[in-house]
């Protein structure tokens, strides 16, 4: 959605924010159902409240000062937020991604502000954190479990797909989506990779779930992922205007364009 400058429309808006609603409400589960209600829950229920509530001003005050130099502090300074948070939510036993989502729900302001900066930390997590922890969730699947679980797979597969159309595709029509928008709308929710892999890890390294199981699952998620959006880019991508395309293919947003 990013590389074809679809983000940039209202409907690619709309289906961000709903993944991002549905990413956060599925972290919340796992951080509140597994969590450790202890001594380091408290310490890091306190520190992050502290941290996302002074984020906003702080982040400015300190890009402004510290900002534009060549040993990049503005990225050192969010890379050690996110990785202390991290770790304070790993020791209460809960989701170490929970306060990232949280606290870039907390700077979305001041990210929109900071184009330059956007772009930087998402070639940051796109080129080495996300890798490697694809590499990670990959490490444990079992190519004997896939072949041995493939009817089960394929079951859950259809299961996963249609709860999402029952769920998504009557409130495109109800919110009146034009059909082909709502039936991409609907395909694209009906992936979850990263969510799917992080619920899917967590399980595994906490004993919940055996690595057969974690197998079915990831394979399940990385089908649903690839299935519903070659499907949904082949057939039913939504019509934009040229110059929105062209904007995004030379990596210049309409913001910076119309400048």
């Amino acid at each position: 959605m990013v590389e074809t400058g679809l983000n940039q429309t209202e409907l690619g808006k709309i289906i961000l924010a709903a993944c991002f609603v549905t990413d956060l409400g599925t972290v919340l589960a796992l951080g509140i159902i597994f969590a450790s209600f202890n001594k380091w829950m408290l310490l890091f229920v306190v520190v992050a409240a502290v941290v996302i509530a002074l984020a906003p001003p702080f982040s400015r005050w300190f890009v402004g000062r510290y900002g534009g130099r060549v040993s990049q502090l503005e990225i050192k300074y969010f890379l050690f937020l996110l990785f202390g948070l991290g770790s304070l939510a790993a020791m209460a036993n809960s989701e170490a991604v929970l306060p990232a989502y949280v606290l870039g729900l907390a700077v979305a302001g001041f990210f929109l502000e900071e184009k330059t900066l956007t772009s930087r930390m998402r070639t940051m997590a796109f080129s080495l954190l996300t890798p490697f922890f694809f590499l990670k969730a990959g490490l444990f699947i079992s190519l004997k479990a896939i072949v041995a679980g493939a009817g089960l797979i394929a079951v859950l597969l259809f299961v996963k797909v249609l709860a999402k159309f029952i769920g998504v595709w009557p409130a495109t029509r109800i919110f009146r989506f034009v059909p082909r928008e709502g039936m991409y709308t609907t395909l694209l929710m009906s992936t979850g990779l990263t969510f799917g892999s992080i619920s899917a890890l967590f399980g595994l390294t906490h004993g919940y779930i055996n690595q057969t199981q974690y197998t079915i699952l990831v394979t399940v998620v990385v089908l649903s992922a690839v299935v519903p959006t070659l499907i949904a880019q082949a057939f039913f991508m939504p019509k934009m205007e040229q110059g929105l395309v062209q904007e995004a293919s030379s990596g210049v947003t309409p913001e910076e364009g119309g400048n």
